[in-house]
């Protein structure tokens, strides 16, 4: 791998997605907002599409709708095509960390803070399942955190990773 560009931001980029097969973007960042951004544009220009009231930590595209999440518990979906939003959701009852799709398109997992990884229906944003395996505190009586969540190449597998380094295959 060789660098090919040096992006600069005055914001943390929590999270960045990339629409296959093209050179756009979108962005979650430290001052509650998602941007898009065109990669091959002379000058790297993000445009703010929408803003949540906390860290946006999680940014995933199913199909051709962004699903955003952030320290705000909500998660919100949006339409490229259009840059409208369609809906926002209070998922979580504390920080959400990440955000993925499957690789259909289909679902959306977002995993927080509540120790709590939850499948969304892409399409209607309705809740699908919970999946509840790991400890709410560590062996040392702090407060976990479920920081990681990712599909098998094919969608049939989902894994989640907390604090402690405990991970669980669903």
């Amino acid at each position: 791998l060789r660098q090919v560009k040096d992006l600069q931001r005055p914001v943390i980029s929590f999270a960045v997605a990339r629409l296959p097969d093209t050179d756009a973007v979108y962005l979650g960042c430290s001052d509650f907002k998602v941007y898009s951004a065109d990669l091959a544009a002379a000058k790297f220009g993000p445009k703010e599409l929408y803003a949540h009231e906390s860290y946006v930590t999680g940014v995933a595209l199913a199909g051709l709708t962004l699903v955003s999440g952030g320290y705000d518990g909500k998660l919100t979906w949006c339409d490229v095509t259009t840059g409208d939003v369609i809906r926002t959701t209070d998922a979580h009852a504390k920080w959400i960390r990440k955000v993925v799709a499957s690789p259909d398109g289909k679902l959306v997992a977002s995993v927080a803070d509540d120790m709590v990884c939850k499948l969304w229906d892409a399409g209607t944003g309705t809740l699908v399942r919970e999946l509840r395996g790991h400890r709410e505190q560590t062996p040392h009586h702090f407060p976990s955190m479920l920081y990681a969540v990712a599909f098998s190449p094919c969608g049939a597998l989902l894994a989640t990773g907390d604090k402690v380094g405990h991970v669980v295959v669903w």
